[in-house]
């Protein structure tokens, strides 16, 4: 089902963002965060194929957008992680989850506030220089001829568009410098143990039953209901 849940500003506002949640009337389980930016379009229907397939399980989870992202009216060149980062604790509190699911880049967005699992954990700064390179090619085809690393550098001090995504400067300088903490309390998932194609880094995203089962697989095991 769908709800909304008050995510926390820089300002002192707060934003009502949208939920997609299995629970019905107990706190759900699992929290789950997307990968940042794009990636995160391409794995959404996968997420929610693997939140389906925990409920079959008896896990319940909720995967709430961040401002900024998915359905969100928040300005993206406003986000940082950091603000990102307050609130995924914020949803976390607010939720009552026991746990946590970080997917990819995303995974830098963990706060320790409770049990986290990493899975394909990747560092913000490779998806940015990925995403520079993108937006160096497209501006190639249009006649600019901009290379990655003026673009980078453009970013860094005043914002810009990067691979169809308003980034403002801090948010850059904080995907530059930030690093993926594999600290107590974290279960890192490697793809490999999930197996099949990473989908992630199809431009057409998709589904995938198989990996959904295994990842709900592994994620059931730690709560107890398998």
């Amino acid at each position: 089902m769908f709800l909304e849940w008050p995510a926390p500003l820089p300002d002192g506002g707060t934003s009502m963002e949208m939920a997609v949640s299995t629970a019905r009337k107990a706190n759900p389980y699992l929290l789950i965060i997307p990968p940042l930016f794009d990636e995160a379009n391409r794995m959404r229907a996968q997420l929610v194929l693997m939140m389906r397939t925990l409920q079959d399980l008896g896990v319940t989870s909720v995967m709430p957008d961040l401002p900024g992202t998915n359905e969100s009216l928040q300005p993206q060149a406003a986000q940082t992680l950091s603000a990102w980062r307050a609130a995924v604790i914020s949803a976390t509190e607010h939720f009552g989850v026991s746990r946590a699911l970080f997917v990819r880049s995303a995974c830098a967005l963990g706060t320790g506030a409770v049990p986290a699992f990493h899975y394909a954990s990747h560092d913000p700064a490779k998806l940015l220089r990925a995403m520079v390179r993108a937006q160096s090619l497209a501006e190639k085809e249009a006649g600019n001829h901009r290379s990655p690393s003026e673009i980078l550098d453009g970013a860094r001090a005043s914002g810009g568009t990067i691979a169809g995504w308003q980034i403002g400067p801090a948010m850059a300088q904080q995907l530059c410098e930030t690093q993926t903490d594999q600290s107590d309390g974290v279960t890192p998932i490697a793809q490999e143990e999930i197996g099949g194609r990473a989908l992630w880094l199809s431009s057409e995203g998709g589904i995938d039953e198989k990996q959904a089962k295994a990842l709900a697989a592994v994620v059931a095991k730690e709560a107890g209901a398998l």
